[in-house]
């Protein structure tokens, strides 16, 4: 693909900085942002705003689609809605259930990395389970918790031939330790969460690999004066990053501002989408399972961080941080996105004047536009 110019809009870099400039693109790469007047191959809209696109790192399906139901189907499902919410990437996310059929499904994910995307790419397979503290399990059956055992951690990993992966596993277990040291000798993104660990199991964990706290303040322990926990141990780390669900129910906007002063750029957005079927009802945003317990949000990632900009009065350019080059980071896959830069992918989304997406590109192609 011969190169073009894209703008000229506010460039929100991804680091928190901005400044006014074109994209020049070429064979799917960004090949430089350029100052001042330009010929453009494509003009935006006056006012418009151009920020990496958006990836979510923790997303479980869409409408009424599962990613451990119907891997492939929502695959698609996902790669076609998602540009219309600034969304360019996603790591799918199964959560704990019956284990054959939980490998088969994470099996088919990952045949799906080799699709050429016809808009969101999806990165690979976040495995929520089944290795939690039942106690913490929160909305996930109690049945399909289990002990990670080296049987069981060897045929996860075989499940895995391209893309990333991520585990979220409770630390505390017994078993933990062992296939903690496992996994990540083998490339594994290790996350804590649906844990009762204490602030030490939590500062052990860190330094084990587990570099991100799945869904802060959900499934674990609270902030409490008298004593501490895991969630301590990873707001207080400078280098854990921290995982919210940003839709103001899962997560107050005023825990979320004080998690966002006390983390910063480590702090990662999420939607913990769910799909909504004949198990489950929305309600104000919400998924609940049959018992009435909270399985996830319906909430957008462009919509968590216009929450995020509320809840602590930071620009665009700053917010935007915690949903492109944190999660790219928090990954281990910034070298190839998550930032506006030189060489990196020509993954990115233009936000209008009010902070609403107008354009989705991937790859430097238009996969998205309400023009």
């Amino acid at each position: 693909m011969s190169a073009r110019t894209i703008g000229p809009a506010l460039l929100a870099v991804g680091d928190g900085t901005a400044h006014q400039g074109c994209l020049r693109i070429e064979n799917g790469r960004i090949l430089s942002l350029e100052d001042g007047p330009q010929y453009l191959d494509y003009e935006l809209p006056f006012g418009s705003t151009v920020t990496p696109g958006l990836i979510d790192l923790h997303v479980n399906g869409t409408g009424d689609r599962s990613f451990a139901r119907e891997p492939a189907e929502t695959v698609k499902m996902m790669s076609t809605l998602g540009p219309a919410h600034g969304l360019s990437a996603f790591l799918p996310s199964i959560m704990s259930g019956p284990w054959e059929p939980t490998l088969l499904a994470a099996a088919e994910l990952y045949k799906c990395l080799s699709w050429q995307p016809a808009g969101a790419r999806a990165l690979g397979v976040h495995f929520e389970g089944p290795f939690l503290n039942p106690e913490f399990r929160r909305a996930h059956e109690r049945e399909y918790i289990m002990s990670p055992t080296p049987a069981l951690i060897e045929a996860l990993l075989a499940t895995w031939t391209t893309g990333c992966c991520r585990v979220t596993m409770a630390p505390e277990l017994e078993d933990a330790p062992r296939a903690a040291a496992e996994l990540r000798r083998r490339g594994v993104v290790l996350s804590a969460g649906h844990t009762g660990a204490s602030y030490a199991v939590g500062n052990s964990a860190i330094e084990q690999g587990y570099n991100i706290l799945t869904h802060t303040f959900n499934a674990m322990p609270g902030i409490h004066h008298r004593t501490s926990s895991i969630l301590v141990a990873y707001v207080l780390d400078p280098t854990a990053f921290c995982e919210a669900i940003a839709d103001g129910a899962h997560v107050s906007l005023e825990m979320l501002a004080l998690l966002y002063r006390l983390k910063g750029v480590n702090l990662v957005l999420t939607s913990d989408a769910m799909p909504v079927d004949v198990r489950s009802t929305e309600e104000a945003g919400l998924v609940r399972n049959a018992e009435g317990m909270i399985a996830g949000s319906r909430l957008m990632l462009d919509q968590a961080v216009r929450n995020l900009m509320a809840a602590t009065g930071i620009t665009l350019a700053e917010a935007v941080v915690c949903a492109t080059w944190a999660p790219a980071r928090a990954m281990g896959i910034d070298g190839e996105m998550g930032i506006l830069r030189e060489g990196m992918r020509a993954d990115f989304t233009v936000w209008d004047r009010h902070n609403r997406i107008s354009h989705t590109f991937v790859d430097g192609v238009l996969v998205y536009t309400n023009n």
